[in-house]
């Protein structure tokens, strides 16, 4: 005899969405991969991504059926997080350049210029992607002309010029061991930053 209510149970846990142990999986697969697609590129393996997620190889394929499914989503999370710092920096920083630095130095810290530059291709033909490249372009852009509107910053540096000194200050030296553990120095950064500062 069924036991009464077992149905209605079934679907209420099927419609609380993925568990919790799922959802950690996933989002420690994200992590991982954009450590290791900034360490060693967009070869490496999926098995290696998987080891050092902490989780089986047949977890990470349930999850992502391919590098380029995993890639797509790693830099959604990418441009999402980076749009986030960006428009955190320009709401809780009244002075120009100020907001600029926090910004740069949340970007650097995550690691996250260095794929944004993957993005313009994949996001041709992924809506979302596309959606939230541009949604981190317009928010880094504002920073920056706001505080070259502040004569804070010279006039004649483009946003794309910023995210690759960005990611060149947050990546180890060709050749250099990095460690998931290493991080950039925020001190290196903000010299750069420094530089660009116009006092008046």
């Amino acid at each position: 005899m069924r036991a009464c209510g077992s149905d209605a149970d079934a679907t209420a846990r099927r419609c609380r969405g993925p568990r919790t142990d799922a959802a950690r999986n996933r989002a420690r697969i994200l992590a991982v991969a954009q450590e290791m697609f900034v360490e060693q590129g967009l070869k490496v393996s999926l098995d290696e991504i998987a080891r050092r997620a902490g989780i089986g190889n047949a977890t990470l394929y349930r999850h992502f059926p391919g590098r380029h499914a995993l890639l797509v989503e790693a830099l959604e999370r990418i441009a999402v997080t980076g749009a986030e710092a960006a428009e955190e920096a320009a709401a809780q920083e009244d002075d120009p350049y100020t907001a600029l630095s926090c910004f740069a130095q949340a970007v650097a810290r995550e690691r996250l210029a260095a794929l944004c530059c993957l993005s313009d291709e994949l996001a041709k033909e992924c809506p979302e992607l596309a959606r939230q490249t541009d949604r981190l372009t317009h928010a880094a852009q504002r920073l920056l002309t706001r505080a070259q509107q502040a004569k804070q910053v010279r006039a004649d540096v483009s946003l794309e010029e910023f995210l690759v000194a960005i990611t060149q200050l947050s990546r180890p030296l060709p050749g250099a061991s990095w460690s998931a553990t290493d991080r950039f120095s925020p001190r290196i950064l903000q010299l750069y930053l420094d530089g660009l500062f116009i006092s008046v």
